[in-house]
């Protein structure tokens, strides 16, 4: 039987995909079976983690990748736009698109064979907005992702997943150093600014990750209609090319009759001359006895 919640997650995120549903069904069973019918339910309910999430938890537990950096370029934006500072802002963008690159391609060789469009945008999706939302950052790194669609909801669910929880494997994500001192007012308004900034930032993130999932659907819809004219002209050439096929084979059969024709008209015509020259010496001799 399983711990507790926590050491259920850890073991069921961790493991292959394929395994998920069997393996939730037997730590469920595990639970009932101890008498705790609460941790039997809770463990029911963790969901299969889709092909993006399940890429980007085993990421996380990959020390040779760098998913800490996430929570780390996270804070690095956010203390940025804290302090207006637009020249670190550009610099972060530009690490932010390469880290997020580094993690889609260091998620690829987990996978272990080409990934899809569409795992690859929901991959990209994932690690802008764990930049950019620390929880998001916070669940990334324990590992306990399910689903690229609603991120918020899955850093909610877990309250619980934090650095102490962290799988084996991953670098604990560093408290932010504490201030010794009280905040003075101008620092108090220098942090409101700051948070004000942070949270336009993660609502810019997430509405460019609406903008961009709309633009996705429109494009997979130019797509379709694309390849159903594809198929539609595909399938129009194969009737051409079966109807140019019976046309040759009735030319090739019309080509034989004309010349079986031509032989016999020849053949006629050398009969009928015989008989002609019949004819002639017929007359001829007709015309010598009646002299």
């Amino acid at each position: 039987m399983p711990a507790d919640l926590d050491a259920a997650a850890d073991e069921l995120y961790a493991g292959a995909r394929e395994d998920f549903t069997p393996r939730r069904k037997e730590l469920a069973k595990e639970a009932k079976a101890a008498g705790d019918a609460k941790l039997a339910a809770a463990i029911e309910k963790l969901a299969k983690p889709t092909t993006s999430a399940y890429l980007a938890n085993q990421l996380a537990r990959d020390p040779d990748a760098d998913v800490d950096e996430v929570a780390r370029l996270g804070d690095e934006f956010r203390e940025a736009h804290a302090n207006l500072a637009g020249a670190d802002l550009r610099t972060l963008s530009q690490r932010r698109t390469k880290l997020v690159n580094s993690l889609v391609q260091g998620a690829g060789k987990l996978n272990g064979a080409p990934l899809t469009e569409g795992v690859t945008r929901e991959l990209e999706e994932i690690f802008t907005t764990a930049i950019a939302d620390a929880e998001v950052a916070r669940v990334l790194i324990a590992g306990r992702l399910t689903s690229a669609k609603d991120l918020a909801a899955a850093a909610a669910a877990w309250p619980s997943a934090d650095p102490a929880a962290t799988p084996t494997g991953v670098v604990p994500r560093r408290p932010p150093k504490q201030q010794k001192k009280e905040r003075t007012p101008r620092e108090d308004a220098e942090l409101e600014r700051g948070r004000a900034a942070a949270k336009q930032a993660l609502d810019d993130a997430r509405a460019a990750v609406k903008e961009a999932e709309a633009d996705r659907k429109e494009e997979e819809r130019i797509l379709a209609e694309t390849q159903k004219a594809a198929d539609a002209a595909t399938e129009r050439v194969r009737r051409i090319y079966e109807e140019l096929d019976a046309a040759e084979a009735e030319e090739k059969e019309a080509r034989r009759r004309v010349g079986s024709a031509s032989r016999s008209v020849k053949d006629a015509e050398r009969r009928a001359g015989q008989a002609w020259r019949l004819v002639q010496q017929a007359e001829q001799k007709l015309d010598e006895l009646g002299k």
